[in-house]
């Protein structure tokens, strides 16, 4: 069976989806915010690929907690929702998008939000 990741386009597709993303909000970004942009936007293109791979437990786990320390929350969550827009402008199907939405929205819920350390 083919991975979420594949039916995307794989890796090239989630690192260009997220830097759309930072290049459409980086210009409302204070200097603070934007600080540790790059490091972010590598953390979330990283925990993207991971989580629509096919990787086996509890590696999943472990590996998705590692990178979900420096997730910022918010920006996570504004990210899934350019994801979801951008693969509806793309004409993927809805299921795809559901599916996706849902794998990595519940890998990030399972991690510990107390971790979250990078802007």
């Amino acid at each position: 069976m083919t991975t979420l990741l594949n039916q995307v386009g794989g890796s090239r597709f989630v690192h260009e989806t997220v830097a759309e993303f930072y290049s459409a909000i980086g210009q409302h970004l204070s200097e603070q915010d934007s600080h540790d942009h790059y490091k972010q936007q590598n953390r979330q293109a990283q925990f993207l690929n991971h989580a629509l791979s096919e990787t086996p437990e509890p590696v999943r786990s472990s590996r998705a907690s590692f990178l979900a320390r420096g997730l910022n929350p918010a920006l996570f969550e504004a990210l899934l929702e350019f994801l979801e827009a951008r693969l509806a402008e793309l004409g993927f199907s809805c299921q795809l998008s559901s599916a996706l939405m849902e794998s990595a929205s519940n890998l990030y819920s399972d991690c510990d939000p107390d971790l979250s350390i990078a802007c």
